[in-house]
Formats: structure tokens, sequence, C-alpha cells
């Protein structure tokens, strides 16, 4: 058996791409949430006019 040899049989393939398509699903209904709020006001994004 040589360094290079890989053993793949004891990962989990099909539990790793139900994660990654649940991280995914996660990472789209943030992005459709708004980040700062309201665009209408003064104070969005964290950086208030005075």
């Amino acid at each position: 058996m040589s360094d290079f040899d890989l053993d793949l049989d004891h990962l989990d393939f099909a539990a790793a791409e139900d994660s990654v398509a649940a991280q995914q699903a996660a990472a789209a209904l943030a992005a459709a949430e708004p980040q700062f709020g309201d665009e209408d006001d003064e104070c969005s994004g964290g950086a208030c006019k005075i």
C-alpha cells in the first residue's frame, strides 16, 4: 500500500450533499432578506446622517 492510497469507504457522500444543499438554501434565504432594513431610513446601514 502506497502512502498516497486513499480509502474513501468511510466517507458519507449522501450526507455531505444534503448538508451542502441545506447550506445553499440557507444562503439563498439570507440573500433574499433585506440587509439594512428600510431604504428610506436615514440610518440604514448603520451610518446615521446628522
